[in-house]
């Protein structure tokens, strides 16, 4: 349970240089005499570890961040690993393997003083050379638990003719999961307590 010792979440700047290969950092907490402080965080992200010759060659993008944690996804195609990094303590926590195998889902996060919930939804690989967007897993922790735990929920489906566009992202308010859909136009929402997906058309 690894994942559940990135707390306490601290407040940070995240900016993304694409053309550089790197995440700039900002520590606005910072207590040293020149103020706050910036670092530099290298992307796509090596495997934390030496999890194996398999485990080594993975890489890792930006997908998400919430409450001063930042989710990063495998590049690779498959059974996606999420890995949650704390920028300011420097904490890496791998979860378990995503249950269903994807290309390139859409990821959200929301993350609280001793929990946390990530969403990896769409774009399943129903065959190497195909993905339709049907379902979406979800991964639920909770330090405060007795035990501790952590685990993938059940997956959810998606409602029909959804469209997912990973770069968009989500939002979380009120213990739902917002996206956009395209194609045709729609917001999808997931009912975090009851692990069902809704959708919003104008």
């Amino acid at each position: 349970h690894s994942h559940l010792l990135l707390s306490p979440h601290l407040p940070f700047f995240a900016f993304a240089v694409p053309s550089g290969g790197h995440l700039l950092l900002l520590d606005p907490t910072s207590q040293q005499q020149r103020g706050p402080t910036w670092s530099r965080l290298p992307l796509p992200l090596p495997a934390p570890g030496g999890g194996g010759h398999h485990q080594a060659a993975l890489t890792f993008s930006p997908a998400a961040a919430a409450a001063g944690l930042l989710a990063f996804l495998s590049d690779a195609s498959g059974h996606k690993t999420l890995l949650l990094a704390n920028p300011i303590t420097r904490l890496l926590a791998p979860l378990p393997l995503c249950p269903t195998a994807r290309l390139s889902p859409t990821v959200g996060l929301a993350a609280g003083p001793t929990s946390f919930i990530a969403v990896v939804a769409g774009d399943d690989l129903v065959s190497p050379f195909a993905v339709k967007n049907i379902s979406a897993d979800t991964f639920v922790a909770d330090a405060a638990s007795v035990p501790p735990s952590g685990f993938w929920a059940p997956s959810s489906i998606l409602p029909r003719l959804s469209s997912l566009d990973p770069r968009a992202g989500m939002a979380f308010a009120s213990g739902r999961f917002y996206c956009m859909s395209s194609s045709p136009f729609a917001v999808l929402v997931l009912d975090v307590a009851t692990n069902v997906w809704s959708k919003v058309q104008p």
